[in-house]
């Protein structure tokens, strides 16, 4: 996953994750390592045998969870971002979720966009 220290490159996994970061309008380098390789680990199996769509859909809710409603929207859609929030919707009902999970590592990170700290009011 590390690509050996970096001696290698970076895994399939993690360049993949960071495009669609890129897409989602999040540039991967404002964000450490560590929490881009939590979200793959998160994923089934690692992030080893993450489909494109689920790495598509990580990267979408981590952006919007980071950069807000607003500058998702203008980097993506609003049709986008509409999807995103429906699946935040989702987070409430179910608080184990692999969405919830990338929610609260923006949140806990201290990462997360105040509108979505304020959403699901969260305590340090």
């Amino acid at each position: 996953m590390f690509g050996l220290f970096g001696l290698f490159g970076k895994s399939k996994q993690m360049t993949a994750l960071e495009t669609e970061l890129r897409q989602a309008g999040l540039h991967p380098h404002l964000l450490h390592d560590s929490i881009k390789l939590t979200v793959l680990r998160l994923l089934p199996e690692g992030g080893k045998a993450a489909r494109p769509d689920e790495l598509r859909g990580a990267a979408q809710l981590l952006a919007y969870s980071i950069l807000g409603p607003r500058d998702f929207a203008e980097a993506t859609s609003a049709r986008e971002k509409d999807k995103v929030e429906r699946r935040l919707d989702a987070v409430l009902d179910n608080p184990s979720s692999l969405d919830a999970q990338i929610v609260l590592l923006a949140l806990k990170t201290g990462n997360a966009d105040p509108a979505v700290a304020e959403r699901f009011e969260v305590e340090d």
